[in-house]
């Protein structure tokens, strides 16, 4: 079945499981790095608001073989889980005295989001832009946010700095920070992938001498747009004082970045071809962050690009 009757037939058959009361549209909208996406608006005739539900996934799970019956029951119950976020108040949207405490931020590539940066609050960061999001639900199932755009602090008669200073207090909360050794998350994978059949000691097994490179894995506790947490104030600052040495921050992808402690033997434009390998070959687009590796001093407590060593300063 090709995309476009997919879309047709999942819609139906949701029309049909919901019943009259709800109307479903089906339109595109922009990502990350310059892409779009055809989601799914399943809303009330008696509201306004909804979440959007992205096709294109489904699209993939149903390609894999899972059943359209089973698909239209998960996207039912990703709805029906949102429910509480749907029986709001919209109006609280245009209060912005009743939002200050979901605000939060995320960075992208600047580069790659020129259409999208258009229309959105912005801080430049590198060749990163800083975004701006509202943050009003997770659950097992995912997220439920709304991105920021220059029309809303318009209406909320709101300045660009001020939401910079409340996203800086409000996304460690909402999305703490989490920072674990390499070793531990591929030990993480080993012990999910292979169930009963894990033992201890099998990652050294598989990857001996794994521990020889002390690279770290930086995100926050959802995996979900994690690489913002380079930003949080005193992360990096508190982990490169324990260590005793700056930092390299490898961006692996807007869900993370690896930090790498830094010594002499380092040679960053070797990095550098690395993580843009990497993305080429194994980073879905729409995950890609940067191929540009950057340096972390302690002593400034500042992030500055790697990709000329004769830029670096070290503490």
């Amino acid at each position: 079945m090709v995309y476009e009757a997919f879309q047709d037939a999942i819609t139906s058959r949701l029309q049909s499981r919901l019943g009259a009361g709800y109307r479903l549209i089906v339109s595109r909208f922009p990502k990350n790095n310059g892409l779009f996406m055809d989601g799914l608006v399943i809303t009330p005739k008696d509201q306004n608001a909804a979440p959007v539900i992205y096709l294109n996934y489904y699209y993939e799970r149903f390609l894999e073989g899972h059943p359209m019956d089973t698909l239209v029951e998960e996207i039912v119950t990703i709805y029906r889980e949102s429910a509480d976020i749907l029986h709001l108040d919209f109006s609280v949207l245009n209060d912005f005295s009743r939002l200050r405490d979901k605000i939060t931020y995320r960075v992208i590539n600047t580069k790659d989001n020129l259409a999208l940066l258009e229309d959105a609050v912005s801080f430049p960061f590198q060749d990163l832009s800083i975004v701006f999001y509202l943050f009003l639900q997770q659950s097992p199932l995912g997220q439920m946010t709304s991105m920021i755009h220059k029309r809303h602090i318009k209406q909320w008669q709101a300045e660009p700095e001020e939401l910079f200073a409340l996203a800086e207090k409000n996304t460690p909360i909402l999305l703490p920070p989490d920072l674990k050794n390499m070793s531990a998350v591929i030990d993480g994978i080993a012990r999910e992938q292979m169930g009963a059949g894990y033992y201890p000691g099998v990652v050294d097994t598989l990857y001996p001498g794994h521990e020889a490179v002390p690279l770290y894995v930086l995100s926050n506790t959802s995996g979900l747009h994690g690489a913002s947490v380079m930003l949080y104030p005193n992360v990096l600052k508190s982990f490169a004082d324990r260590l005793d040495q700056d930092l390299v921050i490898l961006p692996s992808s807007i869900h993370e970045v690896l930090l790498l402690p830094y010594d002499e033997s380092v040679v960053f434009h070797k990095l550098t071809d690395m993580v843009t390998t990497i993305n080429q070959n194994a980073v879905a687009v729409e995950d890609r962050l940067s191929n540009h590796v950057y340096f972390y001093s302690r002593t400034a407590d500042e992030i500055i690009p790697a990709d000329d060593p004769a830029t670096v300063y070290v503490s």
